[in-house]
């Protein structure tokens, strides 16, 4: 018990059972406005204790009750996952999938050929931004390129297939300097085949002047038998037709190649869109998914306050979902009934609410209604639990330097003269 004059707590009962709180109360004669939670064990305490006193029920426990209530309801609904659609026309569809194809092919690109792009573009006076968004780059690998000098770039740029090509030419061009060697001592073509085990025709070609030791096919990429076929899978692909289907119409174009090269395509196809393609491109709507738990943020406060969910997701959140809907506009309807401070408008509130007919909310509505004198002084006052709540963790820090070991007796005993001590500074 708190005076919500003073703020001092006044006493303290370890009972919750009718009797004792009943006799408790009528202890204090004083007693002339008493706040309080729902429970109706309470409200016939202070009624058979002080008939006469104004009983009012907590605004905070009636919100927490009546928003408990709603969540309840509504996580039968409502998926965890919430998909809301947001309506677009074919042309951003279409602009969607060529800016996706443009990304896919900048994924194929060598890190030696986006520094290439990348100097191209800033040639053009072309800014970082706008580069990195050309090239779907991100904005700390291409810092970190143009820091590097050109001998940290060369080396950044080698991959372990021109490593191992470097180190064939190097022992291919130790071969060639020993064939030379030879050579100018004196020794002849059949000479330098006998000590080094080379054929004639090579030791020619090692002695040619114009002799260049990387083979003429290295760096140059043969054309698969699925390449003039690739844009047509795309296209295909992307309107959801199965890998059976599509490889019988490009056969019918022409392709002659194996099935499996088609499917080991489609299988990397997938991959590569997997985080970035849209899946939820259904009869031109693009949906986007809300977690529950962030729509369930919009009963307790208003929308400018949640900022996971924009003013647009949430009338799209209320027109696909009208249970929510109705939930969460009673309830606000609740909360301004609060603020207005107006009872009357508490009886039409009712009414509405067990209109909707959602068994939690009735279960609610019936509460208010064993409790509603009460209901209407908390519209009415100003008054509310803060105080005694305040308290609880007062009393939590006490309970916890004893440690469970003194009676409660000692614990009441503790925190009065902890209050009186307050009352005397």
């Amino acid at each position: 018990m708190v005076d919500m004059k003073t703020h001092h707590i006044m006493d303290m009962i370890d009972s919750r059972e009718y009797k004792a709180v009943r006799d408790w109360l009528k202890s204090y004669t004083n007693l002339r406005i008493v706040s309080r939670d729902g429970s109706i064990t309470y409200h016939n305490a202070i009624t058979d204790a002080h008939p006469d006193a104004i009983q009012i029920s907590d605004r905070f426990h009636l919100l927490k009750n009546l928003t408990s209530y709603a969540t309840d309801y509504l996580k039968k609904e409502l998926k965890a996952h919430i998909s809301i659609s947001i309506p677009h026309n074919e042309n951003s569809a279409e602009e969607e999938l060529q800016s996706l194809s443009k990304a896919d092919e900048n994924r194929k690109l060598i890190l030696k050929e986006k520094y290439e792009q990348i100097e191209r573009l800033l040639s053009l006076d072309y800014c970082k931004t706008k580069i990195c968004q050309s090239l779907n780059m991100d904005v700390r690998a291409y810092d970190k390129l143009i820091s590097m000098t050109p001998y940290e770039r060369d080396s950044l740029f080698q991959t372990k297939m021109m490593i191992a090509h470097e180190e064939k030419v190097r022992l291919k061009m130790e071969r060639v300097n020993e064939v030379r060697e030879l050579k100018n001592i004196g020794c002849s073509n059949r000479e330098i085949s006998r000590r080094t085990g080379l054929n004639t025709s090579t030791i020619k070609n090692y002695l040619d002047e114009k002799f260049n030791p990387i083979h003429a096919s290295y760096g140059k990429k043969k054309e698969g038998k699925l390449l003039p076929y690739i844009k047509d899978v795309d296209t295909m692909l992307a309107k959801g037709l199965m890998g059976s289907v599509i490889e019988e119409k490009i056969r019918e174009l022409g392709y002659e190649g194996s099935s499996s090269t088609i499917r080991h395509y489609i299988i990397d196809w997938k991959r590569r869109r997997k985080f970035s393609y849209d899946k939820s491109l259904e009869k031109g709507a693009k949906t986007v998914t809300i977690e529950r738990k962030d729509v369930f943020k919009l009963l307790y406060h208003p929308i400018e306050k949640v900022k996971t969910i924009s003013l647009e997701q949430f009338q799209r959140i209320c027109s696909e979902n009208p249970c929510f809907k109705k939930v969460h506009d009673i309830i606000w309807k609740f909360k301004k009934l609060l603020i207005d401070k107006d009872s009357n408008q508490l009886n039409d509130w009712i009414d509405k609410a067990q209109a909707l007919k959602i068994q939690e909310i009735s279960s609610f509505v019936n509460g208010l209604n064993r409790d509603l004198d009460a209901v209407k002084n908390a519209i009415k006052y100003d008054y509310n639990n803060g105080l005694a709540e305040g308290s609880v963790n007062k009393l939590k820090v006490i309970k916890r330097i004893m440690y469970g070991r003194c009676s409660f007796d000692t614990l009441r005993t503790k925190t009065l003269r902890l209050e009186k001590m307050r009352k005397i500074n």
